[in-house]
């Protein structure tokens, strides 16, 4: 509890809506383009990649609230996003998200989180269909013989591995594109502030 406490600073809560706002804007333009991907958690990333895991969660908890006004099926898939802020905090409070490689390990842990909570609400509450671009990977297999629990997760490693792993390399790019001095403001961004000045002591030396 402690922990949470402490992670609620002004900066981290001021952070939260400009997480979500980058969530509505990102999956809201993917869903006019109808492509098979969200997009959806990048804001959720980015407010877990600066301070912590239980702000992240929030803020995927209250984008889900938003997208659930235009879609209440959104609503079923919270526990997603806001696992998708914790993995990622926790991760990022281990430097994590610091490194290429690093970020890419840490894209397909929350691919997996994400598979994992993902299917069973997907089959259990929507019978395997949840009204996004995906979900014609899902009708694919199917039609090619496949049991609904195979076709779903099939989808899902495909679709969830590609959006994640794309959603924390957007996330790593933006972060490490703001200034020291904004960086020194929030919980963790001690990280990436050590991270660039341990990559321009290399240089210089």
């Amino acid at each position: 509890m402690k922990g949470i406490k402490k992670d609620f600073t002004l900066m981290a809560i001021l952070l939260i809506p400009i997480g979500v706002a980058v969530n509505v804007v990102a999956g809201e333009l993917v869903h006019l383009l109808k492509v098979p991907i969200f997009l959806n958690q990048i804001g959720t990333m980015i407010v877990a990649m600066l301070a912590g895991p239980w702000v992240g969660a929030a803020t995927g908890g209250i984008s889900k609230l938003f997208f659930g006004v235009f879609d209440p099926t959104q609503l079923a898939f919270m526990p997603v996003s806001m696992a998708s802020g914790i993995v990622v905090g926790l991760l990022a409070k281990k430097g994590m998200t610091t490194k290429i490689w690093k970020v890419t390990v840490t894209g397909f842990i929350v691919a997996i989180v994400a598979i994992l909570i993902a299917t069973p609400i997907t089959i259990m509450v929507f019978g395997g269909a949840s009204g996004t671009g995906s979900d014609a990977f899902t009708a694919v297999i199917l039609a090619s013989g496949r049991e609904i629990w195979t076709a779903v997760v099939t989808q899902k490693i495909f679709v969830e591995s590609f959006d994640k792993i794309l959603s924390i390399f957007i996330a790593y790019f933006v972060v490490r594109k703001m200034s020291e001095q904004y960086l020194s403001k929030q919980n963790y961004g001690y990280l990436y502030i050590n991270n660039k000045n341990n990559k321009n002591n290399k240089k210089v030396g």
